[in-house]
């Protein structure tokens, strides 16, 4: 499951703490992403601005006939005569809108676990609005041995920006090599101290590859 999934599935426990609905908003004929994307963006400032209260999740779905439809789960109920209003004013087609239980929220990240077409490269396939604390990708945190020696290296290191990043992922290699081998404890050196306390010659003492640095 990626990141990006994982965060969604989160969020919709998160908004589902309350009544939801599911929308779905797509058109007559198939148009450009670039235009889909700029009426979306109109229709949601809309309704935005009639309902100030209203958050949710967005969906972002490539039809293979009907190009791109777009997915709403909204956290409370809305006026669907008021809904079609807006969506005729910001140009789009056909509604649809049912009360929902959580776990079928939580079925739209179906879509994230699609291909995601060329067309939709560089695009949030989907996002949250309105003023509540959903999850976001990079509040999630990747558990792994390289991970946790990444970030045990970058506190030890005072690692910031993107400067000599091919060197630091061969030191983090290395001393991920070394923690297999003699068995360390993930961000640490040898006895389990931490890699902040040691030095240079507990940490290379006995190593049969070459040392990076």
């Amino acid at each position: 499951m990626t990141k990006s999934k994982s965060a969604f599935l989160i969020s919709t426990q998160i908004l589902g703490k309350q009544s939801l609905y599911m929308w779905t908003f797509t058109f007559k004929e198939v148009l450009s992403i670039k235009d889909t994307r700029k009426r979306w963006n109109h229709l949601l400032t809309l309704m935005r601005a009639l309902w100030p209260l209203m958050c949710g999740l967005r969906v972002f779905e490539m039809h293979e006939f009907h190009g791109l439809h777009v997915h709403l789960v909204t956290n409370r109920f809305l006026d669907v005569n008021e809904a079609r209003r807006l969506a005729q004013q910001a140009g789009w087609g056909r509604i649809d809108v049912k009360q929902i239980p959580i776990e079928r929220a939580a079925y739209l990240g179906k879509y994230l676990s699609k291909e995601r077409p060329p067309c939709l490269k560089r695009w949030r396939l989907w996002a949250g609005f309105g003023e509540w604390d959903w999850t976001k990708i990079k509040d999630l945190i990747t558990q792994s041995r390289f991970s946790t020696i990444y970030r045990a290296c970058k506190e030890w290191l005072g690692w910031t920006g993107k400067k000599g990043f091919f060197e630091r992922m061969k030191f983090v290699a290395w001393l991920e090599f070394r923690s297999a081998v003699e068995g360390w404890m993930d961000g640490c050196g040898p006895g389990g101290k931490p890699l902040w306390m040691c030095c240079r010659e507990e940490l290379i003492e006995g190593a049969t590859v070459a040392v990076p640095f």
